[in-house]
């Protein structure tokens, strides 16, 4: 991998670390620009996106994340989150039984998934 792409990446952590998520998305943009396929750009910038509250563009990274590898399991709960925080739980539930059904034994995701499913039964 390109040590400059490295290096900025590098820099859009230091600015998602410190809760500097416009900044962080512009830097998570330019690597993406230089990288299409770089193995955690998306996930970051949806991630980034997500704190800011803008959970249509995370939804987009997440999923462009997803596409390029579909084992991403932190896209997806970072997917699935972002459709919770938008009030969509079935698709969240999707997200997340997706995660569990790549790591079928992680607690988290269990849980994840029957929190939603208790949720949705509320409805």
């Amino acid at each position: 991998m390109n040590d400059a792409i490295e290096d900025l990446f590098d820099k859009g952590l230091d600015h998602f670390n410190v809760d500097s998520y416009d900044e962080a998305v512009k830097i998570f943009s330019e690597v993406l620009k230089m990288d299409p396929d770089h193995p955690d750009g998306w996930y970051y910038r949806g991630l980034a996106h997500a704190n800011k509250g803008s959970f249509d563009m995370a939804i987009d990274d997440f999923t462009k994340a997803v596409e390029k590898n579909p084992h991403d399991i932190d896209s997806y709960i970072g997917r699935g989150e972002a459709w919770q925080s938008m009030g969509k739980f079935k698709r969240a539930l999707e997200d997340f039984r997706k995660a569990l059904e790549i790591q079928p034994d992680n607690p988290d995701f269990k849980n994840l998934v029957n929190d939603m499913e208790e949720q949705l039964q509320t409805l």
